[in-house]
């Protein structure tokens, strides 16, 4: 009998069903948290995906098992959702709408797994760049976009209606700069080298 695994952490789309969970933890990470039915709302929007970030936990198998049997034993996997984002497609960029991470799962690497996940849905889109709205307060969030290679391309004034912050734009630039894929690239790797694993989705 197998014994449990390393949690390991999957991107999937949201589901219906996600959205007190993914509520949960945007009203950790947020002040100014949406309602359930604005999550309901985009779910429904066919110019909208979003996505969740779940830990799952699956019993480790004799090395001898076969695929088939690895495939039914995985529908008991328990999983917690740790992190989501939403995009929207627009004409030539992907928009990152919103992104959070569980307060007690930051810093082990969900919200950069999640901004990778983001530049990916870009590429499949075939669009040109990322953009995205980050309160000018937020210094953590600022820096780890920059280090995905987000620059600053203006400010929107009142920008969040709960305080009158000012909101900072920043675009990726290119997504086929050659400079920007070497970087994530890198991020890639180093995230896949320090984390427990990865299910194939």
């Amino acid at each position: 009998m197998g014994t449990p695994s390393t949690p390991r952490i999957v991107v999937r789309d949201m589901a219906r069903e996600d959205i007190r969970a993914v509520r949960r933890i945007e009203s950790a990470a947020y002040q100014d948290a949406w309602p359930a039915r604005v999550f309901e709302s985009e779910l429904e929007n066919g110019f909208a995906q979003y996505r969740v970030a779940v830990e799952r936990t699956a019993e480790d198998l004799p090395s001898g098992v076969i695929p088939s049997m690895r495939r039914l034993v995985s529908r008991g996997r328990r999983e917690r959702i740790v992190g989501f984002m939403g995009v929207w497609y627009m004409v030539d960029q992907l928009h990152l709408v919103t992104i959070a991470v569980d307060p007690g799962r930051q810093g082990q690497g969900t919200g950069r797994r999640l901004l990778l996940d983001c530049f990916d849905l870009a590429r499949e889109a075939e669009l040109n760049e990322v953009v995205l709205e980050v309160r000018q307060s937020n210094a953590r969030a600022r820096a780890l976009y920059e280090h995905f290679g987000f620059r600053e391309a203006g400010v929107l004034k009142d920008y969040y209606k709960d305080n009158h912050e000012d909101a900072v734009v920043m675009l990726s630039g290119p997504l086929d700069a050659a400079a920007l894929r070497t970087r994530l690239a890198s991020l890639r790797g180093a995230l896949d080298d320090d984390a427990p694993g990865v299910f194939e989705v």
